[in-house]
């Protein structure tokens, strides 16, 4: 008969020994305990109908709580949601952001930037040449106008145009003054006029 040598050493059998081990422990723990449970007797009053009544109103009080928990919380959610989007629309309100209106033309919106930098609105002007600029891009079939179109779509079409760079500076301008604590000064409407002269030019 011939010698064969078996590995008692290697790394798997060593884990498959550990691993047999462990689910023999549990087995055996398992039934140990089915059998302490199967001989214990419990005393006869848990079987009353108080104890009875008194754990399904435990059971059901903890159901409600839980649901008026969730309830509460939905609420607390909700207005929290309807706080969030009037104060967006308040701003939108405060900082007189125009909406984009596909009817307007980009020589409307540039007589109502000159107009707000006259009066000294200076955020006003530079929305308005933003808007300006939309016009252009949809006028051009570039970026046709979308309401639901938000900055950021805006942002990556116009990266990938030949020269982003102006968009890019108008587009970044309106986020500040709209989103960020940017604060608007004739400077600002400055180098707005600049970048939108820049795109005439493209």
């Amino acid at each position: 008969m011939s010698d064969i040598s078996v590995e008692t050493n290697n790394l798997g059998w060593q884990l498959s020994q550990w691993q047999q081990r462990i689910s023999e422990k549990w087995e055996l723990m398992g039934t140990g305990l089915a059998n302490n449970l199967a001989d214990t007797t419990f005393p006869s009053w848990l079987n009353s109908p108080l104890v009875k009544a008194i754990t399904h109103l435990l059971f059901w009080g903890m159901i409600a709580v839980s649901l008026i928990w969730i309830i509460w919380k939905g609420q607390q959610w909700v207005r929290w949601y309807r706080r969030n989007i009037k104060s967006y629309s308040d701003r939108r309100t405060i900082n007189n952001i125009p909406e984009i209106t596909p009817d307007r033309s980009v020589d409307h919106w540039v007589s109502q930037a000159q107009q707000a930098q006259i009066q000294g609105n200076y955020q006003q002007a530079c929305q308005c040449l933003y808007q300006a600029m939309l016009q252009q891009l949809h006028n051009q079939k570039i970026i046709p106008h979308q309401s639901s179109r938000t900055d950021g779509e805006y942002g990556k079409i116009i990266a990938t145009m030949s020269q982003p760079q102006p968009y890019q500076k108008l587009l970044r301008i309106h986020q500040e003054l709209c989103f960020g604590n940017f604060s608007a000064s004739i400077s600002l409407v400055e180098t707005c006029w600049q970048a939108y002269e820049e795109i005439i030019k493209l």
